[in-house]
């Protein structure tokens, strides 16, 4: 089954969002590639802040427990 989203594994996202960063830093990038780039940094930049709030909360929900 394909993965939805916002289940895209945490490692290999932050992964690709710091190549596409480096994409950026390299010099003058190509406009239409940059705005494809830019877009999917966004996307992955959103995902990956609600994986990070997920993780959050489930450990303030441990927390809250005492386990």
């Amino acid at each position: 089954m394909a993965k939805k989203k916002n289940e895209i594994d945490f490692a290999k996202g932050f992964e690709e969002l710091e190549g596409i960063a480096s994409w950026f830093e390299q010099g003058e990038p190509d406009l239409e590639e940059g705005m494809k780039k830019y877009e999917r940094a966004s996307e992955l930049a959103r995902v990956l802040k609600e994986r990070l709030d997920e993780a959050e909360n489930k450990i303030k929900e441990i927390r809250e427990r005492g386990v």
